[in-house]
Formats: C-alpha cells, structure tokens, sequence
C-alpha cells in the first residue's frame, strides 16, 4: 500500500469516529427521513405529481419533471446545499492545521513520505468520508422511501443516483475550501468558525445580495395598464362582440422583466457553487413540458457541462492553494 493510501485510510478512520462527523450524518439521515415522511402524504393526493414546473433556485431555473424523488430533493435544496456545504468544509476545515497544533504531523513526516503525499492522502480519506455518507443517503432514500409506500420509478432511481454524485462533487468542492483554509489559518478553532461563516455567506447571503443586486440593475417591475379589447362570445346561441378591458398582456410584460433579473441574478451567482449545484438539481430532474414527461439524461445532462466544469475548477483552484501552501510553509 503506497503512503497516500495509507494516510488516507487513517484519515477516513480518524474521520468517520469523531463525534462531529457522526451528528453530521445523523441530521442528515433524520432530514431525509422526514423529508421523505413528508412526501409520502402528496403521493396519496390526486394532481401532486406527474407534472411540468418551471423553479428557479439563486438564479438557477428550469422546468422539472414533479416525481415524489424529485420533490424530495427540489422542494429542500436549500436544505441539502446547506447541508452539503457544511458537511464537505467541516471535515477539512482542522485537518492540517490540527497535526500542525498538536505536532502529529512531525512525526508523520519523520516516516519516509513527502508532504505531497500527506496532503493528498488527507484530501483522498475526507473525500472517502464524504463518499460514504452520500452512499449511505441515497440507500436511506430508497429503504425509506419503500417503507413509506413511496412508489420508486426505474428512471427515477437513476436520476437520483446521477443527483447523488453531483451532491458528492459539491461536497468536494467545500472540503477543498475547507482544505485550504486549514493550511491559511493556524488555529482549529478559527478555521471551523471562518469554515462555518462561508458557508452562511455562499448559500444564505451571497444568493440575497445577488437578488437584491439583480432587482437594482433591471428596476422595478413594470407598469401594466388593462387595454381595451374585443372578444367574441357566444350568447343565446348566437356570437357577438364584447367589447371590455383585459389585463391579457401584463402576465407577458412580468415575464420578460422577471426572465430579466434571474438572468442577472445568475451572472452574480456565477462564482458561487451553490448556484451550479442547484442548476445540476434541476438539469438532474427536468421535464419536457410539451410531452409532460422526463427530458432525456443525454439532453438535460448536455446542458450541465458549464456547470459541472465550473465546479471541477472550484474544486481544484482552492486545493491548489492548500497544495502549494502545505509544501511551502514553515512546519515548525
């Protein structure tokens, strides 16, 4: 076994007992079980389901195909990016500058490894954390979501299994952050508080400034006066003109100016990983509103190409930081 396989199964062990990376997979089991609770009460409902709707999440839209799965997961996204978030950069967030305080990582490189090969293998076994607790959700999803007598469609569980590995790359990207801020900040204590503070910024504050930024630069929504219009009906059996006031042309009116602003409001979100994952959500559940139905993956996973590259290079720019500054700072 080479030294990064061996760092990273020490990591991944020294992980997955600490107290916080269980109550971390704790909520999140307990939410998706009562998200999944919740859900089983729609599906009894006639018309909950089997639908076309257009959503927008932090300037990300699109038109999603309604399946109990797929309400599960669009209805709380902000949930699941904030959860996400916080589980990817809390697990890096100590874990270099932690061996650096307690002076463990001196004894580590007292063995015959390179701290390349520390780093990496640090990164590697969060990653693998990381990878068993989305393993564990979606067969949670499933197992309840059964128990529950929520029926589980074949494409169904295809598309969430293809939302678990985008939720996996997301969670990627906050445990590199949290990677890099642990090689910036000596100290544990101010690294998982500035680890906290951006995630509350990206997924809470961030989307609101956007919003907020994105309704200054388009104005206000415009004014729309009823026209007076004719229209024929029939009366008595007979068609006649009515001649009356309608308000027919404001629904487009609002539309463009509201198309507007979410496209502003997803030009400021562009640097802001929240933003892409929730794009992926809704590339990973989009409907074709002219058969009523699933969009084919090969199209709707074509339009996530942009969004999936930019979270790659948010996923290596920050590691790249934490790479060179590990290799590079005073160990002392």
């Amino acid at each position: 076994m080479s030294a990064i396989q061996n760092i990273a199964s020490k990591e991944l062990y020294l992980a997955v007992k600490t107290k916080r990376f269980i109550i971390l997979l704790s909520v999140y089991l307990i939410f998706l079980a009562l998200s999944v609770y919740f859900t089983r009460f729609d599906v009894t409902a006639e018309g909950s389901y089997g639908y076309t709707v257009h959503r927008t999440i932090m300037g990300a839209s699109g038109v999603i195909y309604e399946t109990p799965i797929s309400s599960i997961f669009i209805n709380n996204s902000m949930l699941w990016m904030f959860f996400g978030a916080l589980l990817g950069i809390l697990l890096g967030a100590d874990s270099i500058n932690r061996e650096l305080q307690e002076g463990t990582v001196k004894v580590l490189l007292g063995h015959p490894v390179y701290r390349d090969e520390v780093i990496n293998g640090k990164f590697l076994g969060n990653a693998l954390a990381l990878l068993l607790v989305i393993l564990v959700g979606f067969i949670f999803t499933i197992a309840t979501a059964l128990i529950f007598g929520i029926p589980m469609e074949g494409l169904s569980l295809v598309r969430l299994f293809i939302l678990s590995i985008f939720i996996f790359l997301y969670t990627l990207v906050f445990l590199s952050l949290g990677t890099m801020i642990s090689t910036l900040i000596r100290s544990p204590e101010t690294s998982i508080l500035v680890s906290i503070g951006l995630v509350i910024f990206f997924v809470i504050v961030y989307p609101i400034l956007a919003g907020s930024l994105a309704n200054s630069i388009v104005g206000e929504p415009p004014e729309c006066h009823a026209v007076t219009v004719v229209r024929q009906v029939e009366a008595n059996g007979q068609v006649i003109e009515s001649i009356g006031p309608s308000n027919d042309n404001c629904a487009e009116i609002y539309e463009e100016w509201r198309e507007k602003v979410t496209v502003w409001e997803r030009r400021i979100n562009i640097l802001n990983p929240a933003m892409h994952f929730a794009q992926l959500m809704i590339y990973t559940f989009a409907g074709e509103e002219g058969y009523d139905d699933y969009l084919p993956l090969s199209d709707s996973l074509g339009y996530a190409i942009n969004n999936l590259a930019i979270l790659i290079i948010e996923l290596l720019f920050p590691f790249s930081i934490a790479y060179v500054r590990f290799l590079t700072r005073d160990l002392r």
